[in-house]
């Protein structure tokens, strides 16, 4: 197979939206207007802002003035001349990756038909129309909304969340949930209405000739360890797709898994190849096998996959990728009480997800670069993050994600892209869609070592399937079907190793039960009605589930990012961009929880952005060790982990890829080895977590230490924490003036390389503890290659400290 990419020098005019397909002509004769040498992928707010005709629609409120843009239909057009030897070839293969969202496709003139659906290629032969000279493609694109009528929405209307009834009549539109694309787009709580509209992924041809091999799948079935090597037994399926329709042919196949000098081979010879679809299967075993384990608990090794045909004098191959050995299953055994778990098991070993979940990392997703996704990625591995949720509302991700997250060993959680909507899945038309992204996406994802469990939907089970509890039958099940039914029976067909759950949050009587599945923690906390609870860290001392895989609480981002977003106005809190920018559930917590743990003196801006970094550090903080302290709690995911535009919100990561104050909390939180004290039986606990794969030894000394540092009522004992473990290591008598001084688990030497910090226990807010002055100061500051190494000491105890420096240096 050849493939020529056609990224480059596409054209692009507007027209009116009832400018429809019947048109193309027309535009196509058209001279002038066209916006030029533009390279994908592309949406059509970037070239409007190149061209000064919009400003770009993330910043400041500059959003309404692009309003407009949903409102017209986009041309693209583009001359191709065509790879020598095409005429020698069977087909010649016209792929779009993704089209967003409603395109009418013409080549030379002839229609080639209409795509409804960003999460799923264009795929035509255009070989019967092609000539040696240029040809031309022309696409009419329009965002899709326009296509919903008034009798398809009132039957699902009442069940589709916006955010009109939380003071942003302009975020959300209920006819997203006919629209087969990224839906945040319309506008959330996080995030402004930017309806996108573009070619937003690569385009190319594809030149076959006689064989063409369509997909191939790889899967690990059983790892062995034993005198000192490790062996991995893989199976991989190839889909071969024999282009004669009337003939048979002969081939030789053989797949290559290498990784260094490490290699292991299966040929199959003399294969006869039926016209139409084959699948051919390999099983091999690679010996002295590198296995992939996620972040902190051991290496990502990654293995290069290659599947070759040889057929009449010539080798067809399937492009090379990576993947990584290792088995995934998610236990949902009972347990001693009866409830059932639900942990992911990897290589045998159970764990616990430490992780956040996942958002489109720019409001104009088609411009998110490869860079950008690997510096996010990157920031979630530093902060000891091994899973990502990526949320059912955005979109599945490009490759240069997935690959990123291989690397660095962060397992993904894969919602199918349903959220916070009742969808009519009882239509045969949206079935047929779906069911070609389902199909389509499993096997694109499949390979990824980082894929850990596709889920049917966010929040579908738990919202709307309650509210739709009486209208739901077999035949109506307004978005239920589609997790309920068809992505298992894909699933089962293209991926049955991958674990599969219906929903986030599901399980148990309903979805939301703790006593079985995920849940969502949301209305205890952060979203409860008294703001006392809401900005209280101890509410999460209360959670007994299994899982959890949403809460959250908001804070800013560093000075550095306002500014860029307000974009040269001033910085007025009371103002309007300020209000734009802040996420519509913040409802002046953040400042409550700084009345609360800090200060009620007025605060500068400075002033507010260090003390709501500091809270939201707290409870995000706080609540992950929480979480972790908890051996029957296997997984603790915050909303969320990055922005796709600047606000006073969610995430650790803003959307300039700055870390937040909070972002530190969470790293030491989530820290490998990592020790946690929490009030236990009357007594305060102390719990130790190791993920990685050697036991620690350490000299731990334990109990109260005053603020000021002059009284130290504690024990030491030497006490080891086995690999990849969460254990209890100690008890403390709770017997001492809390207001005055803290309970403390303190490592003293350490056997090995592992990093482990100090833990203390402070369950009351600080402006009510009787602190003493801090002391602390800079000891020695000195160069080290091209890092700068800081050293800090603190003769007291000290809530926080922060080193005034560039926010775009990388603390660590």
């Amino acid at each position: 197979m050849k493939r020529q990419d056609l990224n480059d020098n596409w054209m692009l005019r507007e027209a009116p939206l009832d400018c429809t397909a019947e048109q193309a002509s027309w535009i196509s004769r058209q001279e002038t207007g066209w916006l030029e040498n533009l390279t994908l992928p592309l949406d059509v707010h970037q070239p409007l802002i190149a061209a000064g005709r919009i400003k770009d629609p993330v910043l400041a409120d500059y959003s309404d003035d692009a309003a407009w843009v949903e409102q017209r239909s986009w041309w693209f057009r583009r001359q191709i001349r065509p790879e020598s030897g095409w005429a020698d070839c069977d087909t010649v293969e016209l792929v779009m990756a993704s089209l967003d969202v409603h395109a009418d496709i013409f080549f030379n003139g002839r229609w080639l038909g209409h795509h409804p659906s960003a999460h799923v290629p264009f795929h035509a032969d255009i070989r019967p129309w092609l000539h040696d000279d240029d040809n031309e493609l022309l696409i009419r694109l329009t965002s899709g909304l326009e296509s919903v009528r008034d009798t398809d929405l009132a039957e699902l209307d009442f069940a589709v969340s916006t955010e009109a009834g939380n003071g942003c009549p302009e975020r959300g539109d209920k006819r997203r949930a006919f629209v087969r694309k990224p839906t945040y787009v319309y506008g959330w709580d996080w995030c402004p209405r930017i309806g996108t509209c573009g070619i937003v992924k690569p385009v190319w041809l594809e030149y076959h000739r006689s064989l063409a091999i369509r997909a191939v799948s790889v899967e690990t079935r059983e790892i062995r360890h034993g005198d000192g090597h490790c062996e991995a037994d893989l199976h991989i399926e190839a889909e071969i797709d024999n282009l004669n329709l009337l003939a048979t042919a002969d081939a030789d196949a053989a797949v290559r898994v290498s990784c260094g000098d490490d290699e292991a081979i299966a040929v199959q010879t003399d294969l006869l190849l039926r016209s139409g679809t084959n699948h051919i299967a390999f099983d091999l075993t690679v010996q002295d096998a590198q296995i992939w384990w996620p972040n902190g608990m051991g290496a990502q090794p990654l293995y290069t996959v290659a599947v070759n045909l040889s057929h009449g004098g010539r080798t067809i191959g399937f492009p090379p990728f990576k993947a990584g050995l290792r088995l995934i299953r998610l236990d949902t055994s009972r347990q001693e009480d009866q409830r059932r778990r639900f942990r992911l098991v990897v290589n045998g070993v159970p764990m616990f997800c430490k992780g956040a979940d996942w958002i489109p990392a720019d409001s104009i997703y088609a411009r998110v670069t490869p860079e950008k996704y690997a510096a996010l990625i990157r920031q979630a591995q530093l902060a000891h993050i091994n899973m990502l949720r990526i949320w059912g509302g955005g979109l599945y991700e490009q490759e240069a994600f997935y690959e990123a997250c291989d690397r660095a060993g962060i397992l993904i959680w894969q919602d199918m892209m349903f959220g916070c909507a009742a969808y009519p899945d009882h239509r045969e038309d949206f079935r047929a869609l779906v069911w070609r992204e389902f199909d389509h996406q499993t096997k694109r994802l499949r390979n990824h070592a980082c894929l850990a469990l596709f889920c049917g939907n966010n929040e579908n089970h738990w919202i709307y399937g309650r509210r739709l509890k009486e209208r739901l039958t077999k035949d109506r099940q307004y978005g239920l079907y589609t997790a309920n039914a068809m992505l298992p029976d894909i699933l089962s067909k293209n991926a049955p190793w991958i674990p599969y759950w219906n929903s986030s949050p599901y399980g148990g009587s309903e979805p939301n039960d703790p006593a079985v599945g995920d849940i969502h923690y949301w209305h205890e906390a952060m979203m409860n009605p008294d703001m006392l609870r809401r900005i209280d860290p101890c509410q999460y001392d209360r959670i007994d589930a299994a899982f959890v895989s949403e809460y959250g609480y908001p804070g800013p981002p560093v000075r550095r990012s306002i500014e860029c977003y307000f974009d040269g106005h001033p910085i007025d809190r009371s103002g309007k961009i300020w209000k734009r920018h802040t996420n519509t559930f913040e409802k002046l917590t953040v400042e409550a929880g700084i009345r609360r743990h800090f200060t009620d003196r007025p605060l500068d801006l400075d002033g507010y952005l260090l003390y709501a970094g500091l809270v939201q550090g707290l409870m995000l903080g706080y609540s992950l060790e929480a979480l972790r302290f908890k051996t029957r709690c296997a997984g603790a995911l915050f909303w969320m982990y990055n922005d796709c535009w600047g606000e006073i919100g969610w995430t650790i990561v803003d959307s300039f890829v700055r870390r937040k104050i909070a972002y530190h909390a969470v790293r030491r939180a989530l820290m490998p080895v990592r020790l946690i004290l929490r009030r236990l039986d009357g007594q305060v606990a102390v719990v130790g977590c190791n993920d990685g794969q050697v036991p620690v030894k350490m000299s731990l000394e334990t109990g109260w230490i005053s603020f000021d540092g002059q009284e130290r009522r504690t024990v030491r004992k030497m006490v080891t924490l086995p690999a990849q473990s969460r254990e209890e290591l100690a008890r403390i008598e709770p017997n001492q003036p809390e207001t005055g001084g803290l309970y403390v688990a303190y490592p003293g030497e350490i056997s090995g390389e592992a990093a482990v910090i100090p833990a203390f226990l402070i369950d009351t807010p600080y402006r009510e503890l009787a602190l003493c002055p801090p002391r602390a100061m800079i000891l020695d500051e000195r160069d080290d290659g091209a890092d700068r190494l800081v050293t800090v000491q603190a003769e007291t105890f000290v809530a926080a400290a922060w080193l005034d420096a560039d926010p775009d240096l990388e603390l660590d």
